[in-house]
């Protein structure tokens, strides 16, 4: 059973969610399955880049785009491809690169069959660290194992550096291991009774992420977590939707807020006693951005229709920015690489940047291009 009450106004809430899933189903369903799968795309590399930033990543969304793309042509794995992108992109990234490579190949696994991950068990929770972590060289000593050293959740501040505490989590050994059974057994039992799951994951989540049980990579792992179990409800309107919205993109514009949620939901502390814990702060926060992340599916649709519209022209460029993500391109290196007249490129540079495919910066002569994601 839940460890908190769901009043009313909850339930209304809930009820406009699942509604709104099944509204926006059926306009996928009137997509082409291309456009289905872009927008499953786009919604893929949002969340790769929101989750992994919140733990204070660096790579843009526009760079973990490039290296899917990279490690899907010619079905290639990532090591395949590993020393192109990290010579690629600068080499204060390359923790960044690993968290992000790790994440996108769990995050494909959920999306591709969240259903085999249900019922839940640790073993399951191991293997998905195992995965999530194993490009981390530092992590090797402890992929797929429970912490072994007090930790806690810590908010850094990315302007100035400084942290703060926002939560002292379990102890490692007996407490950790006799936490996470005893959760992992609730969920199981709970989900089957529970005819929302949204209250179930958020409470599953927040527990989670008070025992805190792996060394690192927890708030990256709760929420792919969360997803798992969002993707099993009962309701098929719902748990299909999940892979096209970009829930953690929508987590990380408020991030000093859900920071915040989680600090209320506990006081700070880890407690013995799930009932002691303050679950309505985190199910409110989490329903408003559920509710949020719908409008990414028209996003992603209408910028799916600009591409359509495109020249060949228009897409050479797009194609020579997407090959440089790290960098600002100027006009006349546009004509050096594509030997195209520059009254042609001024045009479809102005195209790109109506239609919103690349910012500009700078005035005159010295204007470069970047894209955008």
């Amino acid at each position: 059973m839940l460890s908190y009450e769901i009043n009313e106004n909850t339930t209304r809430t809930l009820k406009n969610l699942f509604a709104q899933s099944q509204q926006y189903w059926n306009i996928l369903n009137t997509f082409s399955n291309s456009k289905k799968q872009d927008i499953a795309k786009n919604s893929m590399i949002s969340n790769i880049g929101a989750s992994t930033r919140i733990e204070n990543a660096i790579l843009t969304d526009v760079e973990i785009d490039w290296i899917d793309t990279e490690i899907n042509s010619e079905n290639h794995t990532y090591k395949d491809k590993e020393n192109i992108i990290k010579n690629k992109l600068s080499k204060d990234k390359e923790r960044s690169i690993e968290e992000v490579v790790g994440y996108r190949e769990v995050l494909k696994l959920i999306n591709n069959d969240a259903k085999s991950f249900m019922p839940l068990s640790e073993s399951n929770i191991k293997g998905l660290h195992r995965e999530l972590m194993k490009y981390y060289p530092e992590a090797h000593n402890y992929l797929g194992n429970y912490k072994t050293q007090i930790n806690s959740v810590v908010e850094t501040n990315n302007n100035t550096g400084k942290k703060r505490l926002l939560l002292k989590t379990a102890d490692p050994g007996i407490q950790t291991e006799t936490n996470m059974g005893d959760l992992v057994k609730w969920l199981n039992e709970t989900l089957a009774k529970d005819p929302w799951c949204i209250p179930t994951a958020v409470e599953f989540v927040f527990r989670f992420l008070a025992i805190h049980p792996f060394q690192d990579g927890n708030g990256r792992l709760s929420r792919l977590l969360f997803q798992t179990i969002l993707m099993n409800a009962e309701d098929s309107y719902f748990s299909d939707i999940i892979p096209y919205i970009a829930l953690d993109r929508s987590v990380e514009i408020t991030r000093t807020e859900y920071y915040m949620v989680l600090q209320k939901c506990s006081g700070g502390e880890f407690r013995h006693t799930p009932q002691e814990y303050n679950y309505t702060y985190l199910l409110n926060y989490m329903m408003k951005k559920l509710g949020e992340s719908f409008s990414n599916i028209d996003f992603y649709a209408n910028k799916f229709d600009k591409l359509q519209a495109l020249s060949e022209t228009d897409l050479k460029l797009l194609y020579c920015f997407r090959d440089k993500p790290e960098k600002y391109i100027q006009t006349k290196d546009l004509i050096s690489i594509l030997n195209i007249p520059r009254r042609t490129i001024i045009y479809s540079l102005n195209k790109l940047l109506r239609d919103e495919f690349i910012q500009s910066i700078g005035k005159g002569p010295g204007v470069k291009y970047k894209i955008t994601f």
